[in-house]
């Protein structure tokens, strides 16, 4: 018969072993999770690295005017190519820091990037690789947002002018609600909007919203490392925009609009 002591001891010792290599192996899955992160983003480049199907006369110059020219003709020639499309398109113009609507080629709306952050992989990308991203039109696959797209107001109708007479009316102002909405790109690039009054501050990025996305990210980053698969990676622009102009966009918006990036 087995000593009731000793089973104790047993039960103890393997408590004492889990608490200690417990902190070991979850050090192990951070490394891991860093290393493959940073690998994703290396294996990234190396496969733009190899793409040769444009012609680019000065595949690794550094004169600065060169590259200007080079960005803007990849801009001119993605909105060319969206003005034919019917819908509504987006436009995000980083240099001189304006994001607008676009309709044919014609600008219907215009508001001004208060911030905006790029992810440092951008700044990496060839002039081949860089087309590949903004020289070519892109098309929105998902969106998400915090408000909704086409919000509804049902209102009851009075009888008559007697019932109507009754009420109460007031004027109708408008809603107070955080505005933030993100658009993922079919060439893999995630657009986030953050609108933000005059009154607040531009770089207000903790929020549950984007908290949540974050989450969702990591989590199925998270999944991909503790199986040793290199986790996918999408690189990110943030903006910031006035709530009004960011409201007002992404309900002007369709539900898969063609995007340009100018950065």
């Amino acid at each position: 018969m087995e000593n009731p002591e000793s089973g104790i001891r047993k039960k103890t010792s393997k408590k004492r072993w889990l608490a200690f290599l417990l902190p070991f192996v979850l050090l192990f899955i951070v490394i891991q999770y860093a290393a493959l992160s940073i690998v994703s983003v290396q294996e990234k480049l190396q496969d733009l690295s190899k793409i040769k199907d444009v012609d680019v006369p000065f595949n690794n110059v550094k004169d600065s005017a060169w590259i200007s020219a080079f960005k803007d003709r990849n801009w001119v020639e993605c909105r060319l190519k969206t003005s034919k499309t019917d819908s509504i398109s987006l436009s995000v113009n980083l240099k001189d820091s304006i994001l607008q609507l676009e309709l044919k080629g014609v600008v219907i709306k215009t508001t001004p990037i208060i911030e905006f952050k790029t992810d440092h992989f951008f700044e990496e990308l060839n002039p081949v690789a860089y087309h590949h991203y903004f020289g070519e039109e892109t098309t929105c696959t998902n969106m998400q947002a915090t408000i909704e797209k086409i919000p509804v107001i049902v209102k009851k109708a009075p009888k008559d002018t007697l019932e109507y007479a009754s009420q109460s009316h007031v004027i109708d102002t408008v809603k107070n609600e955080d505005v933030h909405w993100l658009i993922m790109l079919d060439n893999g690039i995630e657009i986030r909007v953050e609108g933000t009054d005059s009154n607040a501050q531009a770089n207000a990025w903790q929020n549950w919203f984007w908290l949540k996305q974050d989450y969702l990210e990591i989590k199925n980053n998270l999944a991909q490392t503790i199986q040793f698969r290199v986790p996918d990676y999408y690189p990110g622009i943030k903006l910031v925009i006035s709530e009004n102009d960011a409201k007002a966009i992404y309900r002007a918006l369709p539900a898969q609009p063609k995007v340009c990036i100018r950065l």
